[in-house]
């Protein structure tokens, strides 16, 4: 990701180099879009820093579940003091 925000800090400089040498329409789209990328850049990978962040204590005998985004559980069945967890399956209706 640093090497992105890099190249995108070069564009923005190159791009208000040369909107100061001839300034025109063209030029000024390029230096708002090379900030925008730049800002953007900045921005998105503060995101996926926090995103990373979870943390979870479950304590014996429960179940912790824990996901970025909507979760749908089926019925959970906790075999005992062990960690691992089998989901039950629903009989088959014919």
């Amino acid at each position: 990701m640093l090497i992105v925000k890099m190249l995108l800090g070069l564009a923005f400089l190159g791009s208000f180099a040369w909107f100061i040498s001839a300034p025109s329409f063209e030029s000024a789209v390029a230096t708002v879009s090379s900030l925008g990328a730049f800002i953007g850049a900045w921005i998105g990978d503060k995101r996926l820093k926090q995103k990373g962040r979870q943390n979870q204590v479950v304590e014996n005998g429960s179940v912790g579940i824990q996901a970025g985004g909507n979760v749908n559980v089926g019925k959970i069945e906790n075999q005992g003091s062990s960690k691992d967890v089998k989901q039950k399956s629903e009989p088959k209706r014919w």
